[in-house]
């Protein structure tokens, strides 16, 4: 369609919080027109939390979500986690990654695949993007798991979202 491309994105912003502490944020991410982040039923893990140029900052926690098309209904597990520091090896280019910019920072995107399930055994690709933002001193880490493949568009629109 005419409209496509990099103007229609929306953004969700992953965060949690309570009426109490108020609200943190792990990441806002970016995705195509027709895809929305859902919750999972697991709660978010948190260890620290911190204010860095006036927003509330998860600084190291994970939390499991879901990626889904609007459309088709695929449904793809989405895990983000974040730690405190640079890390030691976290900047190294490792064999088998793509090199990418990840809201204004190096990233990098590894691709596997892998069987899951005991009985019923389903090949599984998982996307897996790191990257380190200096501004809010995090490492941050975005895990996409699904048997159906991702789509491109996914991955471009992801690479806008915003960790700052």
């Amino acid at each position: 369609s005419p409209r496509e491309g990099r103007a229609l994105r929306r953004k969700f912003e992953l965060f949690t919080g309570n009426l109490i502490m108020g609200t943190y944020t792990f990441i806002t991410l970016a995705l195509p027109e027709g895809w929305i982040v859902q919750r999972s039923k697991n709660p978010p893990d948190i260890y620290y939390m911190g204010e860095v140029g006036g927003r509330r900052w998860i600084l190291e926690g994970y939390a499991h979500y879901y990626l889904t098309n609007q459309v088709t209904g695929e449904s793809y597990d989405l895990l983000v986690e974040v730690k405190k520091g640079k890390g030691r090896k976290e900047d190294r280019f490792k064999e088998g990654e793509r090199l990418v910019s990840l809201a204004g920072h190096r990233a990098f995107i590894k691709v596997r695949s892998y069987t899951r399930g005991f009985f019923r055994k389903e090949p599984v690709t998982e996307h897996d993007i790191r990257t380190y933002c200096d501004v809010t001193d995090r490492r941050i880490s975005i895990q996409i798991a699904s048997p159906s493949e991702l789509p491109e568009e996914v991955l471009e629109a992801l690479l806008d979202s915003e960790c700052h």
